[in-house]
């Protein structure tokens, strides 16, 4: 595309209005429309396809992370090269890179992420940008995948639930694992996993609807509700023997059963803490002091359980691996390939759907991925 063929003019949303006692509701949200920007040497342009919703949506909000008047930019996104003055991306090109909700975004190579600290010489030198977040796929991947599953599995959910299984391991048959979230985008990819790797896995979710769906999409041995009120009786009735690793995005309170029932010596990867942003209660500790594990949900008391029964614990973020993400993305397609890896994802079409689907996020129960398709 040419750049006088593009649009004049492109639409985005803002967080147009605070929110009240940590409320999303429609009123947070408002559509304008923008000129197109004038692209420079070391810029190129980029249609978005599609944004994965990340559980922190609300929270970046309300703590001013995203300003009033202004676009949440930390979105991960699909999308494709329409123009370029930037030598690290082509006409065509299919790209990871971090967006606005707005149907089309400015990149440069030169920009490191937002929201993240810088990427690593090796990151940088395999992505062809300062981004860990942002790199041109494969063209063999994009030939064999959807967008929905390139931002989904061989995206930060995928990635984290490969490697932190990876650096819990080696997975062996006798294992029990435990899998938080496992109705979430990291959970149940880590989840079927664990059962390709002949494990007993055990699962969770917030009701006996929802625990019976992850059963028919993850295909775990079993799930546990963890609303129920003898929640912690139940783990320890699935798991009589204890648990040899636990995969934890959840954090808080829930983090607390499955440590009761951890054994010595057994593994954990902590890699977020979603019992924060879906609580009502939006206050947290200044990140940037916080250690990373105490971000993730563990706690002190956590910690002494921890140290008392030596436990190995792994807390991280994904791009830590990014120099290694072309390996994962290649063992990850071989699973999808044998049938034993399937993406889930929910799926919400069009752009002038944004409110909604970022706002379900927070009301209602989803398979998997929570996406926003634009085109």
């Amino acid at each position: 595309m040419n750049l006088d063929e593009l649009p004049g003019t492109y639409r985005k949303w803002v967080y147009a209005k605070a929110m009240e006692d940590g409320v999303l509701a429609r009123a947070q949200f408002e559509l304008q429309e923008v000129p197109m920007p004038e692209l420079r040497n070391g810029e190129a342009l980029a249609r978005i396809k599609l944004i994965n919703v990340h559980s922190a949506t609300r929270f970046r909000m309300a703590s001013g992370m995203t300003e009033l008047g202004e676009t949440d930019r930390a979105n991960f996104a699909c999308a494709q090269i329409v123009a370029s003055k930037d030598s690290a991306f082509a006409v065509g090109d299919i790209v990871a890179c971090q967006a606005g909700w707005q149907e089309y975004q400015v990149l440069r190579s030169d920009d490191e992420s937002v929201g993240y600290g810088p990427a690593t010489e090796l990151v940088k030198a395999l992505n062809g940008t300062h981004s860990q977040w942002c790199y041109v796929f494969r063209r063999a991947m994009v030939k064999m995948w959807l967008s929905e599953v390139l931002m989904d599995v061989f995206g930060t959910s995928g990635t984290t639930a490969y490697f932190g299984l990876r650096e819990c391991g080696p997975l062996l048959p006798t294992d029990v694992v435990a899998i938080a979230g496992t109705s979430g985008s990291v959970g149940s990819i880590a989840a079927q996993l664990a059962k390709a790797a002949g494990c007993y896995v055990v699962g969770f979710a917030g009701g006996p609807e929802q625990c019976a769906r992850v059963l028919e999409l993850t295909g775990v041995d079993r799930c546990v509700d963890y609303r129920a009120s003898d929640f912690g009786v139940q783990v320890a009735a699935t798991c009589p023997d204890g648990i040899d690793v636990f995969a934890d995005g959840i954090g808080g309170s829930f983090t607390d059963v499955i440590l009761a029932q951890m054994k010595p010596r057994s593994r954990m990867f902590a890699y977020g803490s979603a019992s924060t942003f879906y609580d009502d209660d939006l206050e947290m500790p200044d990140q940037k002091t916080m250690p990373l594990r105490a971000m993730f949900g563990l706690s002190n008391d956590h910690e002494l359980v921890i140290a008392k029964k030596n436990i190995k614990v792994e807390a991280w973020i994904v791009h830590d691996f990014y120099h290694e993400r072309l390996g994962a993305e290649d063992d990850l397609s071989r699973h999808l390939l044998s049938g034993a890896l399937k993406p889930i994802t929910t799926v919400v079409e069009g752009f002038e759907n944004l409110p909604d689907g970022v706002m379900s996020l927070y009301e209602n129960g989803r398979d998997g991925k929570l996406q926003i398709r634009f085109c």
